[in-house]
């Protein structure tokens, strides 16, 4: 039960109004705005994203849901007969398909810099790719923080290639200089570890599986395995590792 609880927004609607300023510079695709403006959708992503709720459409609209009437009224949404209603899944769907991803992206950085200031330098930074959970459209690789959870940038996949060239332009949009960076098995290629580590002066942190047995036998071979308790981003050291 408590699995499937989304997360509520602890925002007054007067910081609620705040944040909406940001985002009305953003160009609205529509000629005709019903009741929700652009800037409302947006916000209430960002809400999503500030309290640690999922942020796919149909989450945003049980997000959305979730929300006061004195919150949607902040937000901007427009009064209707029975009050101050919640945006639906297909209109979720219809801005992430239409928004100016760049714009929105720069102002969505902006705010939560303004909101929970700059991300630790100390912090693992993740590109991690998820993809639609039903029906089509395009994966997103994603780039945050660990533990901290601050957004740095994200990439759409397009059908046509996969994960691995997106991430190595991804690189050239985060401040990599000095931070350690991770991915997963399928980035796990000479190229990109060394675009990380000589184009961006990153250190990286990659998986090996089953798929690339020599390197991995390699690994076990030559490196003593980390304990059972270890995390990257807690900083932890094997004694067996090199400084």
């Amino acid at each position: 039960m408590e699995a499937r609880t989304c997360p509520r927004t602890d925002r007054t609607p007067a910081q609620i109004r705040s944040l909406v300023e940001h985002f009305k510079t953003l160009p609205d695709y529509r000629q005709r705005i019903g009741v929700y403006p652009l800037w409302s959708l947006v916000a209430i992503t960002l809400l999503a994203h500030l309290c640690g709720a999922p942020r796919g459409q149909k989450d945003l609209a049980k997000f959305a849901k979730g929300l006061s009437q004195a919150q949607r009224s902040a937000l901007g949404v427009r009064e209707q007969l029975d009050g101050y209603p919640a945006p639906s899944q297909p209109t979720f769907c219809r801005m992430m398909q239409h928004v100016d991803a760049d714009k929105l992206e720069k102002l969505f950085l902006q705010v939560q810099e303004q909101v929970r200031g700059p991300a630790p330098v100390q912090d693992l930074i993740v590109l991690d790719g998820k993809e639609p959970r039903q029906g089509g459209g395009h994966s997103v690789l994603t780039a945050v923080t660990v533990p901290s959870q601050h957004y740095l940038g994200s990439a759409i996949v397009d059908t046509k290639t996969n994960e691995i060239p997106v991430a190595r332009k991804l690189f050239h949009k985060l401040d990599l200089d000095g931070r350690k960076v991770s991915l997963d098995a399928i980035h796990t290629q000479d190229q990109t570890a060394r675009d990380a580590v000589l184009e961006h002066g990153a250190d990286f942190l990659l998986t090996v599986k089953d798929n690339q047995p020599t390197v991995k036998q390699n690994i076990e071979r030559l490196v003593p395995a980390p304990p059972a308790d270890f995390s990257p981003s807690a900083g932890h050291r094997h004694p067996g590792w090199p400084a």
